[in-house]
């Protein structure tokens, strides 16, 4: 984020096509909201472009405070950021024929926030008939930290107050929107560290909100309630997720690779824990310790011996069973053999992983694939990565992704064996998933159909 005249568009095409209109893929970048660019130093297309089988477009959309504030009426909406995202697609299915692009063949992928984009137009009553596939990747709207925000005027009036703006607390909606339109635009973005809690916790601050139903309104019903009832556009569809230590770290490595903060953290270690789990507001502290006990864990403070267990308490909490959530509620309902739902989990351990990128640093203390890192295997990102080595194991792993997920951009199959069947979900069973594994040794790839639950109980009553 570096200027507010950021929407833009980047259309890639092959220079040697074999048919005359391709299936074309839409990313929509990550960064949590709050940053993230399309740029190609940031979102590369290479990988997929190489395979000369689609058109590949990536977005811009308005971030942080710019794409995201609301006052919770028509004076401020709120949801920008998404529509942004929208009008990209609407202008995608009037001019891709254009570049070659067949506009009935749309899928719509992104990692993280690009993931819960995904999910979240597939729920949006007006994105419907924008694109035909999907690819909500290591994010959906059931991630822990990942909430409707349902006051925003009252954050409006925080942010107001903050900036230093006459009567914040008591001036109408409409004026508020006029005064926030009117300060500073880096004073506005730097305001929104104010809503943290400790550090940088919660991660999300700007959030989604819902609005009065109209032609131009994003989110109309608390999307939880839409998934859950099937009031989704059904469509081909693929959730992911990295090892569970490696999601939980993009919460726990600031934390623990910081002397500073680590030694903050332990000053109050469960409420700094409940922050980091994204527990819902009001969990009782002695719900932290539930289920530190139901994972066995020894010990009352983050250091060399405990950070990897609760890194996996982390990824549990915030990935894992939010994605499971995500299938488990969508396989009771889905027509599956019109519309597949397919999973993969990456944890090869290749020669770079994206810890470098958000935690600053590149050891790697055994966390395997980390939140994200199938990205680094989709998008290329040269402006914080080296290529990989054109011999290397993670060069067969960009070649074995990108296959894939053009194939799935023209046929709506991922790969045949990890369909999702809702008859393997009894007992807190896992339906067939396709593993990324291995190493930069070796990589290796299998059907498998089980993951870890552990604390499942805790996280349906906290989550429920």
């Amino acid at each position: 984020m570096g200027v507010e005249d950021c929407l833009y568009l980047n259309v890639y095409r092959p220079k040697n096509r074999a048919e005359d209109k391709l299936p074309v893929m839409v990313y929509i970048h990550g960064g949590g909201f709050f940053s993230g660019s399309a740029h190609p130093m940031a979102s590369g297309p290479e990988y997929l472009m190489d395979t000369n089988k689609v058109v590949m477009v990536t977005m811009n959309y308005r971030l942080g405070p710019f794409g995201f504030l609301s006052t919770g009426d028509e004076h401020m909406p709120g949801n920008f950021g998404f529509k942004d995202q929208r009008l990209a697609l609407q202008w995608i299915q009037k001019h891709i024929a254009t570049f070659g692009g067949d506009p009935k063949k749309v899928t719509v992928l992104g990692h993280s926030a690009g993931g819960i984009s995904a999910h979240l137009h597939m729920i949006s009553p007006n994105s419907k008939g924008l694109f035909q596939n999907s690819m909500s990747l290591t994010g959906t709207m059931f991630l822990s930290a990942m909430k409707i925000l349902k006051d925003p005027l009252s954050q409006a009036r925080r942010l107001g107050k903050e900036l230093a703006i006459d009567q914040a607390e008591s001036l109408s909606s409409q004026d508020l929107a006029e005064a926030l339109r009117n300060v500073c635009p880096k004073k506005l973005l730097v305001s929104v560290d104010s809503l943290k809690v400790w550090d940088n916790m919660p991660h999300l601050t700007t959030l989604p909100v819902l609005e009065a139903p109209s032609p131009d309104a994003f989110l109309v019903e608390d999307p939880l309630d839409a998934h859950r009832a099937g009031r989704i556009n059904q469509m081909p569809w693929i959730l992911s997720l990295s090892s569970r230590a490696g999601e939980g770290s993009l919460f726990i490595m600031r934390a623990f690779i910081n002397p500073k903060l680590r030694a903050e953290f332990n000053e109050n270690f469960l409420e700094h824990m409940a922050l980091l789990l994204n527990l819902p507001e009001g969990t009782p502290v002695q719900m932290v310790s539930e289920i530190l006990d139901a994972y066995d864990f020894k010990g009352d403070s983050l250091n060399n011996d405990t950070m990897l267990k609760l890194a996996e308490i982390s990824g549990d909490f915030n990935f894992y069973y939010p994605i499971y959530e995500t299938i488990s509620s969508y396989v009771t309902y889905a027509n599956l053999e019109e519309n597949p739902l397919f999973i993969y989990i990456f944890e090869f351990a290749g020669l770079n992983s994206i810890t470098k990128f958000f935690a600053g640093t590149t050891d790697d203390y055994g966390l395997g694939a980390v939140h994200m890192d199938d990205g680094l295997h989709t998008i290329r990102i040269p402006v914080s990565f080296d290529d990989f080595p054109k011999d290397s194991e993670d060069a067969k792993v960009i070649q074995r992704m990108s296959s894939l997920m053009t194939d799935f951009a023209k046929t709506g199959v991922f790969h045949e064996e990890s369909i999702c069947k809702v008859s393997d979900f009894k007992e807190q069973g896992m339906c067939n998933y396709l593993h990324f594994g291995g190493n930069k040794e070796k990589y290796l790839e299998d059907i498998r159909n089980s993951i870890t639950l552990t604390a499942f109980p805790i996280w349906k009553k906290l989550f429920a």
